[in-house]
């Protein structure tokens, strides 16, 4: 299994070479192997000139690209992801769609936990939604779309799962400030 936490907890003092070496070590990964393969998911990840540099030195997003470069050098058959595009730049967000696409097409299975609905719309295949700890939908996204009448997954989870009227709470916020 690989995993992306929410929080990229991380040991500060190491650089990212450093850290993904150790994580490729407890994986028990060859030297050699996971030596290249680092390397080429720093490259890829646009990590590669910070490399050696002390990862308490990096950006929320850069954290973000070594926590998924460390769940993905062992080749994991199940990817767990919370929240995985928090801090990623845009062209980084456009490459993790994809790739949650193509390991999903691989075979890989890819469990997604994001509040970025439009994100989840594009990239998922199913969707589980939860409301006060309970499955209130657990489907295609086309199928919940054709079952409920509605045209997003917004829209969907708005109906299944959102409690207050979004538009009168933010119309009072407004007014409030406004004052």
């Amino acid at each position: 299994m690989g995993y992306v936490p929410e929080e990229p907890y991380l040991y500060n003092h190491l650089s990212a070479v450093e850290y993904l070496t150790m994580v490729a070590q407890l994986r028990g990964l060859p030297g050699r192997q996971s030596s290249e393969c680092i390397d080429g998911l720093l490259r890829l990840l646009a990590l590669h000139d910070d490399r050696h540099a002390s990862i308490s030195g990096y950006s929320k997003g850069m954290r973000q690209k070594v926590l998924i470069a460390a769940a993905l050098m062992h080749n994991p058959d199940l990817i767990l992801l919370d929240e995985p595009f928090s801090g990623l730049d845009v062209g980084t967000a456009m490459v993790l769609r994809s790739l949650i696409q193509e390991l999903a097409a691989r075979g890989k299975v890819v469990l997604f936990s994001s509040h970025e609905l439009d994100t989840v719309e594009r990239v998922c295949a199913h969707v589980v939604i939860l409301h006060r700890g309970k499955i209130v939908a657990d489907d295609s996204i086309e199928r919940l779309r054709s079952l409920m009448a509605l045209p997003t997954l917004e829209a969907i989870f708005s109906q299944l799962a959102v409690e207050q009227d979004t538009e009168s709470t933010a119309r009072q916020l407004a007014d409030l400030i406004h004052a």
